[in-house]
């Protein structure tokens, strides 16, 4: 078996799977390369659970509970596949309910060194980290640098190369040689999402963030909006039984909670009065939907209400003052954009 001297982006690939599919069955629905992807890191825990007993200091048995494994993969937002909408598949845009269900398999391949792309080659080593589920999910449209999505998986399966003892399919072999799409001409299908790309003037934010300015001309509705995210955290829990050692399911925590933030440069305060003898915030919440060049449709829905809002910055070290207003729903996480899902 061949060795690199070391692995860094260029020799690395992700794939992202229905459960029960493959890379190598062909990227088509149900199977993805994805592309644009920034960092994945793989995490395994192995819980112990001790039992002691009198009479003596030694231990009486150390057991070995399910392992967990986490997966967290970033990606810049380029128009292409999104990592949310790969493992979940087309219920992300309409139902989260449905999208908490899906699961996915994740490989990693890690390629030559030797080489500038993976196009053609076949993987030295893979590692497919099997049945996940989606954890959490946030994206990020930042005024400095690209907008992002990053993904954490869940899971208790993850098998390197040849060493799965017929409990899955040879991940190595199954992986194939799928990366040929990334020939060193690949370019974002829409190119990448940055400040300019995301059109103020046609998304719907709270009354709040628009408070910085009177004016509303051009994209950016002269709202001077720094920075937005939304965010969500699924918070799996296992349900186990009598006769088997693995979790049979792990379940979304319903209801789950859908938080969103803006920044936004600060000209006249915060402008959100409290009171502390009647309520403050809108009655039945608030509409939020996100946009962008790309085609992504965020929409958390019409129930969001203010859960923080904070004034800072403008000390004496010369920086500006700004407003980060915090928003929260549940149950409400509808993501459209990337194209066609499983």
């Amino acid at each position: 078996m061949a060795f690199n001297n070391r692995i860094f982006y260029a020799c690395q690939a992700v794939a992202i799977c229905k459960t029960g599919h493959t890379p190598a069955a062909g990227l088509g629905a149900n199977a993805a390369m994805m592309k644009g992807v920034q960092s994945v890191g793989i995490t395994s825990n192995f819980t112990l659970d001790q039992a002691f007993e009198l009479g003596q200091i030694e231990i009486y048995e150390n057991s070995e509970e399910i392992a967990d494994i986490e997966v967290t993969i970033e990606k810049v937002i380029d128009g292409g596949k999104l990592l949310y909408g790969a493992a979940c598949g087309n219920s992300i845009k309409t139902d989260m309910v449905a999208a908490g269900k899906g699961r996915a398999d994740i490989y990693l391949g890690i390629f030559t060194d030797a080489d500038s792309t993976t196009a053609g080659d076949a993987p030295l080593q893979v590692v497919m980290c099997s049945g996940m589920y989606v954890s959490s999910v946030s994206y990020t449209y930042p005024s400095d640098g690209n907008a992002t999505e990053s993904v954490s998986f869940v899971g208790n399966d993850k098998f390197w190369a040849d060493n799965t003892a017929g409990v899955v399919p040879n991940p190595r072999t199954s992986f194939g040689s799928p990366a040929s799409g990334f020939d060193g001409t690949d370019t974002p299908p829409s190119g990448l999402v940055r400040r300019s790309d995301v059109d103020i003037s046609s998304c719907v934010v709270p009354v709040a963030v628009l408070s910085q300015a009177e004016t509303n001309t051009g994209r950016s509705g002269g709202k001077h909006i720094v920075s937005m995210s939304a965010s969500t955290d699924f918070g799996r829990e296992s349900i186990m039984e009598l006769g088997k050692f693995g979790p049979y399911h792990r379940y979304a925590g319903f209801p789950v909670e859908v938080t969103s933030e803006f920044e936004v440069t600060a000209t006249s305060g915060d402008m959100v009065n409290v009171s502390g003898s009647a309520p403050n915030l809108h009655a039945t919440g608030e509409q939020i939907t996100l946009k962008d060049d790309a085609g992504t449709v965020i929409n958390l829905g019409a129930k969001n209400k203010l859960s923080s809002v904070s004034y800072s910055g403008g000390d004496t070290g010369g920086g500006n003052a700004t407003v980060t207003y915090s928003y929260s729903t549940f149950n409400k996480f509808d993501i459209d954009g990337g194209g066609t899902y499983w």
